[in-house]
């Protein structure tokens, strides 16, 4: 699960593959804070133990108010909310990355609030009042068909994806997988752009297995940990022909022998 970028939304993946969307009531943020719906003070203890357990009985009647089926209807096991708050990327089981668009999501969700806000004005009006399983229904789960804007994956080895995140703006996708079916040999990033979807960069990282990574939040570095017990820092590439135009890129590294008198400078002496 995620929260949005304003902490209002509530984002949740399944093990059936679907997207959820929880909106977070004002009350249930104020009693994390440890304050009491009327904004008070700092409750005494035992207000703040009665808090928790009304907490726990509210949590356990709130219903999605939207749920997006995921084409494939694969296992997800991450979700990724952008830090802009515009995209949001769930990894599935079925190697695949998707990519969903929050403000095409946003339009339902604030569609689905708005119905059942005017659903429980409606129902208090009534002369009886509102009762709590006339509540209950109006918690209903709206079901959207809502394509992913992008499906990413590695086309070649299709291997599953062990972590993903965003950049710090949130202009790109950073997906990280093993070797496979190898796993242990390396690993590979792949860089792709939220806006066209064209993979921009793929990277090959040393013989050890990928377990998580994370980029910057406002610079251009991705650190990696890995099976080996290192954390791999990537970052962007340098353009060595400016400095040495005769420069050439090794793919990996050479032993060099240097000869005895190489680099050896004879002063001349009179």
């Amino acid at each position: 699960a995620a929260f949005g970028k304003h902490g209002q939304v509530l984002w949740a993946v399944t093990k059936c593959g679907n997207l959820l969307a929880f909106r977070t009531d004002p009350s249930m943020m104020n009693m994390l804070r440890g304050q009491s719906d009327d904004n008070d003070a700092s409750p005494s203890t035992s207000s703040s133990a009665a808090a928790v357990i009304a907490l726990a009985n509210k949590q356990l009647s709130q219903q999605p108010t939207l749920c997006v089926k995921v084409p494939g209807g694969a296992a997800a096991w991450q979700i990724i909310v952008s830090r802009n708050g515009k995209y949001i990327l769930i990894n599935s089981a079925d190697c695949s990355l998707r990519l969903f668009d929050v403000e095409e999501l946003s339009e339902v969700f604030d569609d689905v609030s708005s119905s059942s806000s005017g659903q429980k004005k409606r129902k208090a009006n009534d002369d009886n009042g509102m009762s709590d399983d006339d509540d209950n229904a109006n918690n209903y789960t709206r079901n959207a068909d809502i394509k992913p804007r992008f499906v990413f994956q590695d086309n070649i080895s299709k291997a599953p994806w062990a972590s993903c995140d965003f950049s710090g703006d949130g202009e790109y996708v950073c997906g990280g997988c093993n070797s496979y079916p190898q796993p242990g040999d390396n690993y590979k990033l792949f860089l792709w752009n939220c806006i066209t979807g064209e993979l921009v960069d793929q990277l090959t990282g040393p013989v050890s297995s990928l377990y998580s990574l994370s980029c910057h939040p406002t610079r251009p570095f991705i650190a990696v940990g890995t099976s080996d017990g290192l954390v791999d820092v990537w970052g962007a590439r340098l353009d060595w022909v400016a400095f040495a135009p005769d420069f050439q890129a090794l793919q990996q590294n050479e032993l060099y022998e240097e000869e005895e008198d190489e680099f050896d400078v004879v002063v001349g002496c009179e």
